[in-house]
């Protein structure tokens, strides 16, 4: 194997890797980076077992050929340059690098030993902007649980069809969804692991188109450079649907800003009883409390235009203040039923497709 590639590119290859190639596991070739060189195109690949990447780098084609070396030790060998190109010659497993100014010899493994990237051969359902993905990743992804005896809950549930994408998330304490408007190519449902879905929110780099392709039981998202290939989460995913209030008997209409500052301040005073955050709603505001037998009592009112019954519910702050970072913007609606009920939170314009629900806590 013998190349030469611009070292910008293989920076950023090696960057998007970096996740991915593990630092102490118990099969050392997955503490590699796998080099595969045929005579059209250089790629970088990793994986976990779980989860790999394939990174396209392009690049001048001398001999074909392919190593694996240690990624960590790669990174941090080109991560010091700063030259334009760096020359990649493989031979007897070991990788020779160098530049005008610098070279390295790493010792290496053979490429038969690494894992494969299953080829995911199947149907290709949407194609969505970079920028709309990860922000509809952001919005809904924290919601999802990290324990692992339900390992439904521990990814983000795609829905694809007419032209609509749906992506929802829950714990089973609070649910994320958002719904967003876009072209389809066929029908489907999948869930993806949340460490998938933090990969593809941390490897995005702006509005990029991304492909999504799915087989039986593996997914892959197509970048212009890439392709992250990933299990899917076996299952039904719980009808979700079912927990979300039809009618609700008081809705608020109020500041993000606002409430998002008041309960991060009470959050702080509910700590020794479970996050536990009291809203009341009359026609005056919101009203919010919270105790601590320690630092005292926090009570604080937010302004409020209130419509429907006076009410109030106990809610876990940290719930509130992911659901309101998440809805951003100016104002939020937040609508409940009882203190009994699951509680929402959405942003006050109806057509953003972004809803979270909360149950409620006994105050």
């Amino acid at each position: 194997m013998k190349i030469s590639v611009s070292l910008e590119k293989l920076k950023r290859g090696l960057l998007v890797l970096d996740k991915i190639v593990a630092s102490k596991s118990t099969l050392p070739i997955l503490n590699n980076v796998l080099i595969k060189v045929d005579e059209n195109q250089v790629v970088l690949s990793a994986t976990d077992l779980e989860m790999g990447i394939s990174y396209y780098l392009g690049g001048k084609i001398e001999q074909p050929g392919s190593i694996t070396v240690p990624g960590r030790v790669l990174g941090s060998f080109v991560g010091s340059l700063t030259e334009d190109k760096i020359d990649l010659e493989g031979r007897d497993s070991i990788l020779y690098a160098k530049t005008e100014r610098s070279e390295a010899n790493l010792n290496g493994m053979p490429a038969d030993e690494f894992p494969s990237i299953p080829e995911v051969k199947g149907r290709e359902v949407i194609e969505i902007d970079g920028h709309l993905l990860k922000s509809a990743i952001n919005q809904v992804g924290f919601a999802a649980s990290f324990d692992e005896s339900r390992p439904i809950l521990t990814g983000v549930y795609f829905v694809v069809g007419n032209n609509t994408l749906k992506l929802a998330a829950t714990d089973s304490y609070r649910l994320a969804e958002k719904v967003l408007t876009v072209p389809t190519k066929e029908e489907a449902k999948f869930i993806v692991p949340i460490k998938t879905i933090q990969e593809i929110y941390r490897v995005i780099s702006g509005g990029e188109k991304i492909k999504i392709t799915i087989s039986d039981n593996q997914i892959m998202f197509s970048f212009p450079d890439m392709d992250l290939v990933s299990r899917v989460i076996e299952g039904e995913y719980p009808d979700y649907t079912q927990v979300i209030p039809k009618v609700f008997k008081t809705k608020a209409i109020v500041s993000a800003h606002d409430l998002l500052g008041v309960v991060k301040t009470a959050s702080f005073f509910a700590r020794e009883s479970a996050n536990n955050v009291k809203l009341t709603f009359s026609q005056a505001g919101i009203n919010v409390e919270a105790s601590s037998s320690q630092l005292g009592n926090f009570k604080s009112e937010v302004n409020a235009e209130v419509t429907g019954d006076d009410n109030d519910i106990a809610f876990n702050a940290r719930y509130v203040l992911d659901a309101l970072n998440g809805v951003g913007g100016e104002s939020v609606a937040v609508e409940m039923v009882g203190k009994l009920n699951p509680g929402l939170i959405r942003p006050a314009d109806e057509k953003s497709g972004l809803t979270y629900i909360i149950m409620p806590l006994r105050s």
